[in-house]
């Protein structure tokens, strides 16, 4: 499904998404260039040995460093899980991604990617995008009589 195709919460969640990866890699990426120029004296590896060694500075910048590994390695879970579910491919791309541009970017890029997979569910369980009818008891016919099912885009949930 691409973006045009998608209409009201999921359209704005799209949005939203995609607007915190592209604003995130621009501010980060613009970071990591002024980093590199400021160091480009120290060659490739000197630069990856000075980010290293000022990112572990004293303890405040510690405290961060260590904060933003455990999150990528939180969101890391959760991007595997959120990929198997939705059937998202190469997730290992974004978990990678992450302290190669920024967190904020290849997670932004793979919430808009998990949302549009959401938006195309929705649409072929949505009668009028041509799917099956919610209420249709061959859909699916687990709890089909009973009131307190509903159905979602990945399995019936009491």
């Amino acid at each position: 499904m691409r973006l045009r195709e998608v209409r009201g919460r999921d359209r704005a969640l799209c949005v939203l998404y995609g607007t915190t990866a592209l604003v995130g890699c621009c501010v980060m990426g613009a970071m990591a260039v002024a980093f590199v120029v400021g160091h480009a004296d120290s060659g490739p590896t000197g630069v990856v040995t000075d980010f290293l060694r000022d990112a572990t500075a004293n303890l405040a910048s510690r405290f961060v460093y260590a904060d933003l590994v455990l999150t990528w390695a939180a969101l890391g879970a959760y991007m595997i899980v959120e990929g198997r579910r939705f059937g998202i491919r190469h997730v290992w791309a974004y978990i990678v991604g992450a302290p190669l541009l920024a967190l904020i970017a290849s997670y932004g890029l793979f919430m808009l990617v998990r949302q549009l997979r959401i938006a195309a569910a929705g649409d072929a369980e949505d009668p009028a995008a041509g799917g099956l009818p919610a209420d249709d008891p061959g859909a699916d016919a687990a709890g089909a009589d009973d009131p307190g099912v509903r159905r979602t885009a990945t399995g019936t949930v009491r």
